[in-house]
């Protein structure tokens, strides 16, 4: 099996675990906010939350190192990069991924120290800079000379950097439903902490549908190149 290859079928596998389980997270959302039930249930339906958030997480810092390998391995983009930088930027990738599965892990136990909302500022930061990255070495490519070969690929650059944007909108809308979620649960269900939990986490959705509907877009798009 050659490198492009074995690159291709992570990619794949990637995308499904990212879309596939990502869809989890959103369904759970809906039972936890289901009127009547036990706060213990709702703890647990939020840990499982937290814990299937985990590979949409992963999936998306490990999608870059990857895509960028694959786009280099099959003449697509990035031809002149020498290959150190690809191995640097896989190491790189591996341990992001790894610091953010120890974050959430850590979250999910309740831990209160300050390295769980450091990591997560740094967490921001990177994905604040990929999406910068794929968003202007895309449109350069579409408007001039860039580093992605094919128009679809420069479409697909394109569109993964406002995805990384859009995780980073879900970011700041789920921290402004958490502190009405916690209120749910720390002081039991009534009409008005619900109304308010469900008002709030509604905030969320409009991004999560975005992502879903671009990654479909990016798919349609590496199938029908030319």
């Amino acid at each position: 099996m050659s490198g492009a290859s074995a690159l291709l079928i992570l990619h794949l596998l990637l995308l499904v675990a990212w879309l596939g389980i990502d869809v989890g997270v959103f369904t759970s959302s809906f039972v936890m906010r289901r009127p009547g039930m036990s706060t213990e249930t709702r703890v647990v339906v939020r840990r499982l939350m937290l814990s299937l958030d985990i590979a949409p997480r992963v999936s998306l810092i490990l999608m870059i190192p990857v895509a960028l390998g694959l786009s280099r391995s099959t003449g697509w983009g990035l031809t002149s990069t020498p290959d150190w930088l690809f191995w640097t930027l896989g190491v790189l990738g591996a341990v992001w991924a790894w610091a953010s599965v120890v974050s959430v892990r850590r979250g999910v136990a309740g831990a209160t120290d300050g390295w769980v909302a450091a990591f997560s500022q740094l967490d921001q930061a990177l994905r604040a800079l990929a999406s910068l990255f794929f968003l202007a070495s895309g449109v350069w490519s579409l408007v001039g000379s860039g580093p992605w070969l094919g128009g679809w690929l420069a479409w697909k650059a394109t569109l993964f950097g406002v995805i990384i944007a859009a995780g980073l909108w879900i970011r700041r809308a789920a921290a402004r439903y958490r502190p009405a979620l916690s209120e749910l649960l720390e002081k039991g269900e009534s009409p008005r902490r619900l109304m308010e939990v469900n008002r709030r986490i509604r905030g969320v959705y409009p991004p999560v549908l975005l992502v879903w509907c671009l990654l479909i877009v990016m798919v349609v798009l590496a199938v029908a190149k030319p």
